[in-house]
């Protein structure tokens, strides 16, 4: 069993809370999300959405992916700062492909340089 599973229950409440107060039917959000309704019914029965479904959803609440997620570990590992960095440089709306490649490039050697010092 993987150490992090998603709180189905939490998400399916979370969803179908917001989705009453747009007044939305189940299809009607399948339809404005560009995923099949059945998702919901199959969240509805504790089943977990895929990876991407669940990046639309939590995107769709504005919330992020801890408020749904519950870890068998006692201590939540800290991000990785380069991971965080490029996510963020990937994910930016302004920045290239290849910008975001270059700027990581550059981030990373800085860090290297930096953790380099610190030992």
């Amino acid at each position: 069993m993987p150490e992090t599973t998603i709180n189905v229950e939490a998400l399916y409440d979370a969803v179908d809370g917001k989705r009453e107060a747009k007044g939305f039917s189940w299809r009607e959000l399948a339809h404005q999300l560009g995923i099949t309704p059945s998702t919901f019914t199959r969240m509805a029965q504790g089943r977990r959405p895929d990876v991407d479904t669940f990046a639309t959803l939590l995107r769709w609440l504005g919330m992020p992916a801890d408020a749904f997620t519950h870890s068998e570990r006692r201590k939540v590992e800290e991000a990785e700062p380069m991971a965080m960095i490029s996510s963020y440089l990937r994910s930016a709306k302004n920045v290239s492909a290849q910008e975001a490649e270059a700027l990581e490039d550059i981030v990373k050697a800085a860090y290297r340089h930096i953790k380099g010092k610190k030992k």
